[in-house]
């Protein structure tokens, strides 16, 4: 059942918000551009965790994100829009509005071009590849002393590639 809450006119008049309950999630919707009244934002907010969902103007998906307590937290997506299909181009783990965990850069083909690992916002870990070639030739320790401070299945992941790939660190001899 929707209850409908609140509509608010800006002095633009080139948006517009709509705030209301749908069940037990408050949602709100901003609206831009009053010749084609796209959805800009879709904001869901349940249990405690604000879902924000970015679209583009022709309404694609471009970017979703998580918070609890307006802090980022979860995993953040940014999508590519040219394909509008949902290919993904990035994604960031936050915890308590920092980077921590994998954050990771796709190319228009879905590969991995970019792979690092946060603990508590500084950056820790790189996966280094060469152009056009998505498996890991290199592994560079950015911060060792944060080392610890990895969430625990990156902080396993890195254990296993030590004990089992100890060539790809790089300053390995």
């Amino acid at each position: 059942m929707k209850e409908k809450h609140k509509i608010t006119n800006y002095p633009s008049k080139n948006i517009q918000t709509e705030t209301y309950i749908d069940g037990d999630t408050f949602i709100t919707k901003h609206y831009y551009n009053a010749k084609d009244a796209y959805v800009r934002e879709l904001i869901s907010v349940k249990n405690g965790i604000k879902e924000v969902k970015h679209f583009s103007v022709k309404g694609v998906l471009s970017k979703l994100e998580y918070f609890v307590q307006e802090k980022r937290h979860g995993i953040e997506t940014k999508y590519s829009i040219a394909k509008a299909n949902n290919s993904v181009k990035s994604t960031k783990t936050y915890d308590d509005g920092k980077l921590h965990g994998e954050s990771i850069t796709y190319n228009e083909n879905d590969e991995i071009i970019k792979q690092e690992v946060y603990a508590l916002g500084k950056l820790v870990l790189k996966y280094l590849r060469k152009d056009g070639d998505s498996s890991v030739v290199n592994i560079e320790i950015v911060d060792k002393d944060s080392v610890a401070n990895l969430p625990k299945t990156e902080y396993k992941k890195l254990q296993n590639n030590i004990e089992n790939n100890p060539d790809l660190f790089i300053g390995h001899n």
